[in-house]
């Protein structure tokens, strides 16, 4: 089977349209001689003249006629499949996985979803709440959003913002139980921890306290040690996200510093020129932009 160049073909199609090698040349923006030597070399191609020439034109022959009706479907085809990948890469649409911590969809990125989906109507979002670690590549995500460090590879990890932290405790546990004063204090108290198992770091100048207390409890979801908060069960570090802060919680030892943790997205980066995945991270990026501090 003969291998054609499309090329030539849409020179060839080109040429009959616009009735001269002149003017086709000027169209295709290519040198004259040029354009004449691809027209023989496809010619040569198929074994035979497709086309007479002369100082007045081009003139199809019986055969040029054949050639040029299937020529004009091919290129035409050609043109419309770039064009449909250009149209899918300016227009966001289709289906778009997100994975997302469960206090960050709560708490941060849920006030805000309805904006995205009227901007891109086209766009379908389905969106899992989970708190462990996703393989993106297994489990069809196409953006993960994630608090804390990364260690991953073969993704693009877009830094977002970085929460703020505090320790808090409801008045009326802390009526019962007393109020810490120093952070080695708290080891006297019930202690709610999130399941990564970290400790708690205080900073106040280059002062430094690590707390190991006892942990009455362990969850991954941060709106579970916050309901325990609430029902003045113990002392939790929390995120500071607005709607997961009660106002009239204490915040304690205010004047030590927490770690504040990163929240990131992330995607596959063969992934990041997908329209719905680049529209999405923009997004995230704005509602980041105009988060309060």
């Amino acid at each position: 089977m003969r291998q054609i160049d499309l090329n030539d073909m849409r020179f060839f199609v080109t040429v009959i349209q616009s009735g001269s090698l002149t003017h086709a040349a000027e169209q295709l923006n290519v040198p004259k001689s040029r354009l004449s030597r691809r027209l023989t070399e496809l010619e040569n191609q198929l074994g035979s003249k497709l086309l007479d020439r002369n100082r007045n034109g081009v003139r199809l022959n019986d055969l040029g006629e054949h050639f040029y009706q299937h020529a004009l479907i091919a290129v035409e085809a050609a043109e419309s499949a770039v064009n449909s990948v250009a149209d899918c890469l300016a227009t966001p649409r289709g289906l778009l996985r997100i994975s997302v911590s469960s206090e960050i969809l709560r708490y941060w990125l849920t006030p805000h979803l309805s904006h995205y989906l009227q901007q891109h109507p086209d766009v379908e979002l389905n969106i899992t709440m989970e708190n462990r670690r996703a393989n993106l590549l297994q489990e069809g995500v196409d953006i993960a959003l994630r608090i804390g460090e990364l260690d991953l590879d073969d993704v693009v990890a877009k830094h977002l913002l970085d929460i703020d932290s505090g320790v808090y405790a409801s008045p009326h546990y802390l009526k019962a139980n007393g109020t810490p004063l120093t952070p080695q204090e708290l080891k006297n108290h019930r202690l709610l921890h999130k399941s990564d198992g970290k400790n708690w770091l205080f900073k106040q100048g280059n002062q430094r306290e690590l707390i190991q207390g006892k942990k009455a409890l362990q969850a991954n979801d941060a709106s579970v040690l916050a309901q325990l908060v609430e029902d003045s069960y113990g002392i939790a570090l929390l995120p500071e996200l607005s709607g997961l802060i009660q106002p009239h919680w204490q915040k304690l030892l205010p004047d030590w510093q927490m770690e504040s943790v990163p929240l990131y997205a992330i995607y596959y980066k063969n992934r990041g020129l997908a329209p719905t995945v680049r529209t999405f991270v923009n997004f995230l990026s704005e509602v980041a932009k105009n988060s309060p501090k």
